[in-house]
């Protein structure tokens, strides 16, 4: 009778942990994401200058991945989204390009969903500052 009272005690606690545990282990994911899509945007644009050409993020969020290309045959990194994390359709951009220079192509909003809510890119024009906000 007491094993019966610990398990059941035991099996409420687990069914009370596990989709904290589940929404906690989301959330990091996307945090990782969106911390290296910021590197990957500051890498873009130090390529960009050192190489001399016009370096580009492409986002393919119906495949489920983005890409840092500097040609259409060359790719610098290929990097998979979150299943928890989509493009939003309202987003003036779909990529990041910056010029040789190091400045940006062209300045926008890239609209994320996620489990917590939306999370904006924006890309101002000129040197190609890019601000992370929620």
């Amino acid at each position: 009778m007491k094993v019966v009272l610990v398990l059941a005690i035991l099996m409420v606690g687990l069914s009370i942990g596990l989709p904290a545990y589940h929404q906690i282990s989301v959330q990091q994911e996307e945090e990782r994401f969106f911390q290296l899509l910021r590197n990957d945007i500051y890498h873009a644009q130090s390529e960009a200058y050192r190489l001399n050409t016009t370096v580009t993020l492409v986002f393919q969020s119906d495949l489920g991945f983005y890409n840092v290309t500097p040609s259409i045959k060359t790719s610098l990194a290929k990097r998979k989204i979150p299943l928890s994390v989509t493009l939003n359709r309202l987003s003036n951009l779909k990529e990041i390009a910056y010029w040789p220079t190091g400045s940006v192509v062209a300045s926008g909003t890239l609209r994320f969903n996620t489990s917590s809510g939306e999370k904006r890119v924006i890309v101002h024009l000129g040197k190609g500052r890019v601000v992370f906000s929620e």
